[in-house]
């Protein structure tokens, strides 16, 4: 594929127009019933796919889900039921680990959580990535242009800061597998041509 311009690409421009306006659940809006892996696993999905289900691989699976309850980084269900804690936790993780490590992820969640409340935490979370995102967005959408809301405004809070970068980064990477998702069909549809 000769110097493609990803801007201008009809399948990056509907991608960063589908995810601009992206928003995740608040605490307030994510299910307090308790649910079954499965429909933890469905929820999850159902609510990232727009984001994270670029390359058609797993968002979440249970074998994930359970990896994260052994190592700690999700309190075990309660008789096989998830609430609304284990969800937001399991949402933050399955962003974060598109940017960070496990153990890296883990160390941002117990400084953070050392000053806010799980509700505050979570809710602010969702703020960080929905304007990481749209920043990214909007920056392919204005093909370089300076537009007002391209600019990251990061905290004097260090934890703030903390999250921001790792939010950021998580958005990039987003739009950088999407990228490369294009690359991978342009270069399939040419050897089909050929």
């Amino acid at each position: 594929m000769d110097n493609m311009n990803f801007v201008k690409n009809s399948s990056m421009i509907e991608y960063a127009e589908s995810v601009s306006n992206f928003r995740l659940p608040r605490w307030e809006q994510i299910p307090t019933l308790g649910l079954y892996m499965d429909q933890v696993v469905t929820v999850i999905e159902d609510m990232l796919m727009p984001l994270i289900g670029i390359n058609g691989e797993a968002i979440i699976t249970p074998s994930m889900i359970n990896n994260y309850v052994k190592l700690g980084m999700v309190k075990k269900p309660d008789k096989k039921k998830y609430s609304r804690e284990h969800i937001a936790s399991l949402i933050v993780f399955t962003i974060l680990k598109q940017a960070a490590s496990i153990g890296d992820i883990r160390l941002g969640i117990d400084t953070v959580l050392t000053t806010n409340e799980k509700d505050v935490c979570y809710d602010s979370f969702c703020d960080y990535v929905e304007r990481s995102v749209k920043i990214v967005a909007q920056s392919v959408l204005s093909s370089g242009q300076d537009g007002e809301d391209t600019q990251i405004h990061f905290s004097y809070n260090a934890n703030h800061t903390m999250i921001t970068m790792a939010v950021c980064s998580f958005a990039t990477k987003i739009f950088t597998s999407k990228m490369l998702s294009i690359i991978r069909e342009e270069s399939t549809k040419d050897k089909a041509d050929t």
